[in-house]
């Protein structure tokens, strides 16, 4: 799982989705800025994907272990949305990684 330091915050996340640019794939969408410092991520997975709050968390979870290698090590602050609960997420979300950031 990805270290608490390495999350962003509700502020962060507010920022990201106001200034950040947008790439979707089919089961994941990301927003994400350049930053000074260590690269930080949070995952939002809404009702629709997984109506109950087990499931969403256990979702949560799975990516941020994804994130843990697929993520650089510093300059991003991303916020990964995912849009439909499928084994492939963690795929896509390596291939978004390598390509963009």
């Amino acid at each position: 799982m990805l270290p608490k330091n390495r999350r962003l915050s509700a502020k962060e996340v507010r920022d990201v989705m106001k200034r950040g640019k947008g790439v979707r794939g089919v089961l994941v969408s990301i927003k994400f800025l350049q930053n000074q410092g260590m690269s930080k991520a949070a995952v939002v997975v809404s009702k629709s994907v997984a109506r109950l709050a087990v499931e969403r968390n256990k979702i949560r979870r799975t990516v941020y272990n994804v994130l843990e290698s697929a993520l650089p090590a510093s300059g991003y602050a991303a916020v990964f949305f995912v849009q439909k609960n499928s084994p492939e997420a963690a795929e896509e979300i390596k291939k978004l990684c390598l390509k963009h950031f």
